[in-house]
């Protein structure tokens, strides 16, 4: 019996698109779009001969694509990440940009260039003028040539103990872990 409906599918799919279409057209109402084309009407169109009386448009402004190479080049700020903040509804990392004393850079806020993207446990992304960059406590973006100068880098902001992989000023490891009873001696 499913033999003989199959052919019959297609075509009532066919037939009630139809008679839906019909009863839209119908029962449809022609009022539903004149306020999208009043506000469509209203807006002003721009013309080719009008943009030309006009002044042309200045090329000085910030260029689209960051220049990554020459003497002009765009650098990224060396960025020091020396802490993390997460606490339920806030979100902090503890930033020393270009050998500046190091600031709380909030979720989202801006400073020198850098924003301050995601903090994750131990990590943060930075987003950078040459892209987003994510940093692990301690460590520090390199600093390009032309940069800042060595001995005010934002890596001098760091502390010894954070620069290596010692740990930091008055850490205490776990105890070691205790031995099974007749075990060995």
């Amino acid at each position: 019996m499913l033999d003989l409906r199959a052919p019959l599918i297609p075509i009532c799919a066919g037939v009630g698109l139809a008679l839906g279409a019909t009863a839209w057209l119908a029962a449809g109402r022609q009022d539903v779009l004149a306020p999208a084309q009043d506000r469509l009407a209203a807006l002003h169109v721009f013309s080719a001969k009008r943009g030309l009386e006009s002044d042309p448009p200045s090329l000085s402004g910030p260029p689209l694509f960051a220049l990554s190479t020459g003497p002009n080049a765009v650098r990224d700020p060396a960025v020091a990440m020396l802490g993390v903040s997460r606490m339920p509804g806030r979100a902090a990392a503890l930033l020393a940009i270009d050998g500046k004393p190091p600031a709380w850079l909030a979720l989202g806020e801006s400073r020198d260039g850098v924003v301050l993207r995601d903090v994750g446990s131990g990590r943060a992304a930075l987003d950078l003028p040459l892209g987003v960059r994510t940093l692990r406590i301690g460590e520090a973006t390199p600093v390009a040539p032309g940069g800042p100068i060595a001995s005010n880098s934002a890596s001098s902001a760091m502390p010894m103990s954070m620069s290596g992989d010692l740990p930091p000023p008055g850490f205490r490891s776990p105890p070691p872990p205790a031995s099974a009873p007749g075990f060995g001696g």
